[in-house]
């Protein structure tokens, strides 16, 4: 008997069985898995908004209340605007800027763990027309370029939309927010931000909470920020619309300085010019006031503490960039009905925004490597 070729023969066979047990095996651990995505690379729109701010109103008072400013005693400008703009609230910009940024971060760190579609898309333009303008026209324009959409739920049924998309070096960030009930606000912010965060441009419309009805008063708060931390140069213009002719405690969704204000400062002083008032005189009870009907005040401040300075001393500070609205009330009011209002809610509802891919569609899974 050969038993060295029947020997092979059962080595062959037993050795054949094993290695394609083998390879079964390998064959069945293997799997596909969703790619790993790299880091967004988007600005962040506090950085430099908070790095140029002056410290005066950074600093924030902790003052609270939302309510019309009919009578403000002379030399208490920039106190109202530090009450109103730089304090814990609904109106404190500054914190918004900040959950804008940390959503932004959870984002990232969803790609990470699983890349999205979206961020490798084509951003597309969000055009925005007949937008406050510096010269008190509303024909400003915007264009924001966005590619990732992502909605959640919020609290009472409200809803909240991210839009975020990077082009030629820009970050744009946006934050649309419908109240369901109001322990939120109604509000829209949009951004534009260089990709290294030194300089950033902010709109922050709000309008008014679920629980306020009565939409002919035609209620929409503005605001601009314009935050440069190489120069810290720090620009900002608020204002707002509505009607203005209920009792004093009656608690409103505007602005707080609702007749239309901007701010200049760098490091050392601030400058600031407009209606301060979100009335007139007689506690807003008259036609006029009715109208914002005082006149503009210039006022000008150390940058530190907010004490007065002399208007020669913020004289080379007086030329606001281009692209800083007046935000007066007789140009968002303009005529029946109110264009800042119609412009605030088509913004609202994201009138002409592009069809955009969901922030939850992930790219397509691939073979997991060994």
């Amino acid at each position: 008997m050969n038993f060295g070729s029947n020997l092979n023969k059962s080595l062959l066979v037993v050795g054949g069985a094993g290695l394609a047990t083998v390879f079964g095996v390998v064959a069945g651990c293997s799997k596909k898995v969703s790619p790993k995505g790299d880091p967004i690379g988007m600005g962040q729109l506090l950085v430099p908004v908070k790095a140029s701010a002056p410290a005066g109103l950074a600093a924030g008072s902790q003052a609270a209340g939302l309510t019309e400013t009919y009578e403000l005693a002379a030399g208490k400008e920039l106190e109202e605007v530090k009450t109103r703009f730089f304090s814990p609230g609904p109106t404190d910009f500054m914190y918004r800027l900040k959950k804008v940024d940390e959503r932004l971060a959870e984002l990232d760190t969803r790609h990470k763990s699983g890349a999205r579609k979206c961020v490798t898309e084509a951003p597309k333009e969000w055009a925005l027309s007949e937008l406050p303008d510096s010269s008190n026209t509303l024909t400003g324009s915007a264009s924001f370029w966005f590619s990732c959409k992502e909605d959640m739920a919020q609290t009472g049924g409200g809803t909240l939309t991210v839009l975020f998309g990077r082009k030629d070096g820009f970050s744009y960030l946006a934050e649309v927010q419908k109240a369901g009930d109001d322990t939120i606000p109604t509000m829209v912010t949009l951004g534009k931000v260089d990709d290294t965060s030194t300089k950033a441009e902010v709109w922050q419309i709000t309008l008014p909470k679920p629980s306020i009805t009565d939409t002919a008063k035609q209620h929409s708060s503005w605001m601009y920020i314009l935050g440069d931390k190489t120069n810290a140069n720090f620009e900002m213009a608020v204002g707002g619309t509505g009607r203005l002719n209920d009792a004093q405690s009656y608690e409103e969704p505007f602005s707080g300085v609702g007749c239309g204000v901007r701010l200049k400062a760098n490091a050392s002083l601030v400058y600031g010019t407009g209606r301060f008032h979100d009335a007139g005189t007689n506690g807003g009870n008259d036609a006029t006031a009715q109208e914002c009907g005082d006149a503009e005040v210039t006022v000008c401040a150390s940058a530190t503490d907010l004490t007065a300075k002399s208007s020669s001393d913020c004289s080379a500070i007086t030329t606001f960039s281009s692209s800083v609205p007046k935000l007066t009330y007789a140009q968002l009011k303009g005529t029946a009905p109110y264009k800042g209002y119609v412009k605030a809610k088509a913004i609202l509802d994201m009138t002409g925004l592009p069809t955009l891919t969901s922030f939850t569609e992930e790219l397509p899974k691939v073979e997991e490597k060994k």
